[in-house]
């Protein structure tokens, strides 16, 4: 272990090459820079000891290896700042929040994400509009989603690269649509709730939601809810439309974040219901036996698409980049 005073004039990139082990005491007084404590709490970083639950939970990371949130904040820690600014990772990032969710410490991945964005725009590295770009994006990502659903529940094999353009000029068909009102106590309700309470799920707290939209609102994919909206989904079980919800397009968009479950003010989970909804569609033979194995397929491809666009809108900034490494 080095002396203090050898630590604090290493290198960074040395500390990483060669595996220093860095003191606790010595993060908390030199290694968290100043625009950490701008934007969140130090001490939720200096938490993290690398166990990589942010890295399995990321949807992207899973799909792609494009993105692991413990680098993230493993650079943070030590205050490795120009590296983050300029990683593209940052805007692989779809705002699911899983990694914040299901952090053992209580690290907030995403939030240092947020950060990290809108200093690389405070600074001028990207561009202005590129968050409304990405948000664009985003919606665009969703919709690529649905209608690759869409067309493995019709028995098609698509090829994401050739439909991404059509998908995302195409709006959603009329399949499960919205709300329907229907009278909340009728024989075909209570059956319905009676399978869902034997698959393990609390109907009493689904049957306590009252539409306050929180749920929605709190969902980082409900960008555009004619594709997915969580609220529409748990109307559908409450209201006891089987059929409507376990041939819904949308009811395999969720991310599994619990957001929901989170900003809920009545106890709904809604995450639980939608996985065990997910769950009675297979074993009720609405999906195929192969559908888990060829939508786990499609999304790596739709993820690895996003990723494609992501780079594609990052590379002006790679330009001017590499533009000042020749002229330096």
């Amino acid at each position: 272990m080095p002396q203090k005073r050898e630590f604090l004039s290493m290198d960074k990139s040395r500390i990483i090459s060669q595996g220093v082990k860095i003191p606790t005491i010595y993060l908390k007084k030199t290694a968290v820079p100043s625009y950490v404590a701008r934007y969140s709490k130090p001490e939720n970083i200096q938490s993290c000891y690398t166990c990589g639950t942010c890295n399995s939970a990321c949807p992207v990371n899973a799909a792609t290896s494009s993105l692991r949130p413990m680098e993230l904040v493993h650079k943070a820690k030590i205050g490795l700042l120009e590296d983050l600014l300029s990683m593209p990772d940052i805007w692989y990032c779809i705002g699911c929040n899983r990694c914040s969710n299901l952090c053992p410490m209580m690290v907030k991945p995403l939030s240092l994400i947020q950060n990290i964005r809108a200093e690389a725009i405070l600074r001028k590295i990207v561009r202005p509009e590129l968050p409304e770009q990405h948000k664009e994006l985003l919606k665009h990502l969703l919709r690529v989603l649905w209608h690759g659903v869409d067309a493995l529940l019709d028995g098609e094999s698509p090829n994401v690269a050739e439909h991404w353009d059509q998908w995302t000029r195409t709006p959603r068909s009329g399949k499960t649509d919205g709300l329907i009102k229907l009278p909340s106590d009728t024989p075909q309700t209570a059956a319905f709730r009676q399978m869902v309470r034997g698959y393990g799920i609390n109907a009493t707290s689904l049957s306590s939601c009252f539409t306050c939209r929180e749920c929605s609102n709190a969902c980082p994919i409900c960008l555009d809810p004619s594709v997915f909206d969580p609220l529409k989904i748990f109307r559908l079980a409450n209201f006891g439309l089987k059929d409507d919800l376990l041939r819904s397009r949308s009811i395999w968009l969720c991310l599994d974040c619990q957001s929901c479950m989170s900003a809920c003010s009545q106890g709904v989970k809604g995450a639980l219901i939608i996985r065990q909804i997910q769950h009675i569609a297979y074993e009720e033979g609405f999906v195929a036996k192969d559908f888990p194995i060829k939508w786990q397929e499609l999304k790596c491809e739709v993820y690895e698409q996003f990723i494609r666009k992501i780079d594609k809108l990052l590379e002006p900034v790679r330009s001017v980049k590499a533009s000042h490494l020749k002229q330096a």
